[in-house]
Formats: structure tokens, C-alpha cells, sequence
């Protein structure tokens, strides 16, 4: 579990990805607060289409690792009806989560975490997968009094993020993340 510590004497507001993929987008820590962000958390995807004027969503489907999904419209013979589905296949890049389809329009896979959207990807071409990277590389930023910090980079799980006030010569205000 990743832990983010504040420091600054304000509000800070975490965002984490692990790759590519936002695991956390937290709403703000206090000022001496901390929080824990389990790194092994499962997923689902939901697809949104937009076809003839209608609106189709998918099921749900869960992410646990490296996964292909492909959303397509699947003939219904014995109703004579069309049915949107997301199916999961083979992915062909290690460490990512592809997304592709084969329906008209544009597809938006939404990622989502206990049933809130965390990221978007959208997939305009047919048959072209868009990849995004689930490595074991993190990445974390902080909002401060409006202000983003600058982005820190970390491969361990475990590691303790702190954003603390810069006391330095530098404008007043500004914020570092200190990973250990």
C-alpha cells in the first residue's frame, strides 16, 4: 500500500498512477493527515457507445491484470435485434489494458473503482488498440492551494509520498514530494 502524507499546512489533493492508469484521485488530506492507497485493487470497465442515436452501455467487466477488451454489436438472429457487448481477449502488450472495437462511432471505455469513473479511454478507429500501461512504475502529483506540484516517479508499492512545504528562496508556496 502506498501511503501519502501532507505536510504543507494545507489541503493537498493526490492524484496516483500506476503506468498509465489513475489508481487514486483523492478529494484532499489535511494538513498532518495520511491516507493509504492499496496498489491491488480490482477494477471494472464499462464501454458507452453511441450508434444510430442510441445510446448502448455494457455490462461491467473486471480488471485484474493485463487485460484485452473488445466492444463490438453482435447480431441477435432468433430477435432480429442488435446487442452491444465488451468481450475480454487476449492482450497482445504485457503490463497494459488494451481497448479496441469493431462498431461504428466512437467507443469511451470508462475505468471505474467502487462504481466511480477514475479515467477514460476513447477508441475512435476500428480495429486499433489503444493501449494503456498497468506497469509496476507509479506516479504521483499533489494540488496545493491551486498549485500542482511536480510529478514523482517510484517502482515500490510500499513507499511513504510526503508533500511538504518548500522553505527554500523559491516563491512562497511552493510544494515538494519527498518519496521514501
Amino acid at each position: 500500500m502506498i501511503r501519502l502524507r501532507n505536510k504543507t499546512g494545507n489541503v493537498a489533493q493526490f492524484v496516483v498512477k500506476k503506468g498509465d492508469q489513475i489508481i487514486a484521485q483523492l478529494p484532499g488530506i489535511e494538513d498532518s493527515a495520511q491516507m493509504t492507497i492499496p496498489t491491488d485493487e480490482t477494477f471494472e470497465v464499462i464501454a458507452t457507445a453511441i450508434i444510430a442515436g442510441n445510446t448502448y452501455i455494457s455490462a461491467p467487466l473486471k480488471v485484474n491484470g493485463s487485460t484485452g477488451f473488445l466492444a463490438q454489436v453482435l447480431q441477435v438472429p432468433g430477435q432480429g435485434t442488435y446487442e452491444f457487448d465488451v468481450a475480454e481477449v487476449p492482450c497482445k502488450t504485457p503490463d497494459s489494458l488494451e481497448f479496441q472495437k469493431t462498431c461504428l462511432g466512437s467507443v469511451t471505455f470508462t475505468i471505474t473503482k467502487n462504481g466511480k469513473p477514475m479515467q477514460n479511454v476513447v477508441v475512435a478507429d476500428d480495429f486499433s488498440r489503444q493501449a494503456l500501461d498497468i506497469s509496476d512504475t507509479f506516479y504521483v502529483y499533489a494540488v496545493v492551494n491551486g498549485v500542482t506540484t511536480g510529478t514523482s516517479t517510484f517502482t515500490s508499492p510500499t513507499a511513504l509520498i510526503t508533500a511538504v512545504a518548500d522553505t527554500s528562496d523559491l516563491e512562497n508556496g511552493y510544494v515538494n514530494l519527498v518519496v521514501s
